[in-house]
């Protein structure tokens, strides 16, 4: 199959297996950044609709609408939105640069977990934001969860293994493009010896490229802080979130 023809690595990665890898992202945290990314957003629940991007499973949805919000999620991914659905979430499983919704449908929007940043090509980044722009009703808000590139940099751990009950998880990490992108070749191995293997792939972008990326699609950059409790932004140390907002006048 020539490379033009491979299935992306975010059709592969998040199949069922993918909960099993990151089984820390438990519900008590979920909890927690929700709480905190409504305030990041100044969002008040009874607003308007909230726009759960690259929602998984579903586990902010839940949190989001247990703080009263109305959630609509939306992800790729059949496996994780056929559990969104058996949770009783508002679901539709579609790709983030095309959304089917339309102009001003949403008051708030999140993208959480490093969720942006996964396409090969800039132009793609740059369709995904604009997406957002259009379905932001004028005075709204976008979150943006992002690694950053001097932590990763920093702090990258090049192999990890796992042992969690039968399950072995093997991790291989590495910066790639020149320190634009973090890679993660990711196995898991089952006692029964099943075995499946993906790579993650995701862009990290400095503070001058997002904004010139919210400049590109009209959104002005409100706040940056380095985690959900709102702490500066620290290289080397911390995240990188990043809130949008639609001018009023938009």
């Amino acid at each position: 199959m020539s490379p033009s023809m491979q299935t992306p690595w975010f059709v592969e990665a998040f199949r069922a297996e993918y909960l099993e890898v990151y089984s820390h992202r438990d519900e008590s945290s979920a909890a927690r950044e929700a709480k905190s990314a409504l305030s990041l957003l100044r969002h008040n629940p009874t607003s308007g609709l909230l726009l759960d991007l690259a929602s998984g499973a579903g586990r902010h949805a839940r949190a989001f609408k247990a703080h009263g919000c109305r959630v609509m999620c939306f992800d790729l991914s059949q496996d994780l939105t056929r559990r969104s659905h058996e949770l009783g979430l508002t679901t539709t499983l579609g790709d983030m640069r095309r959304l089917p919704f339309r102009d001003w449908s949403f008051r708030a929007v999140t993208c959480l977990f490093s969720s942006f940043g996964y396409f090969e090509e800039e132009q793609e980044h740059r369709a995904t934001l604009d997406e957002i722009a259009r379905v932001l009703e004028p005075g709204g808000a976008a979150l943006l969860d992002l690694m950053d590139r001097d932590t990763v940099r920093y702090q990258l751990r090049p192999q990890s293994v796992e042992i969690v009950d039968e399950l072995t998880i093997e991790v291989e990490r590495a910066l790639v493009d020149g320190g634009k992108r973090v890679e993660k070749s990711i196995r898991i191995m089952r006692s029964d010896c099943e075995s499946r293997a993906w790579t993650e792939s995701v862009r990290l972008f400095t503070e001058d490229e997002l904004e010139e990326l919210a400049e590109d699609a009209h959104l002005v950059i409100e706040r940056i802080v380095g985690d959900y409790d709102g702490r500066p932004v620290v290289p080397g140390e911390t995240r990188r979130l990043v809130v949008l907002r639609k001018p009023s006048g938009s």
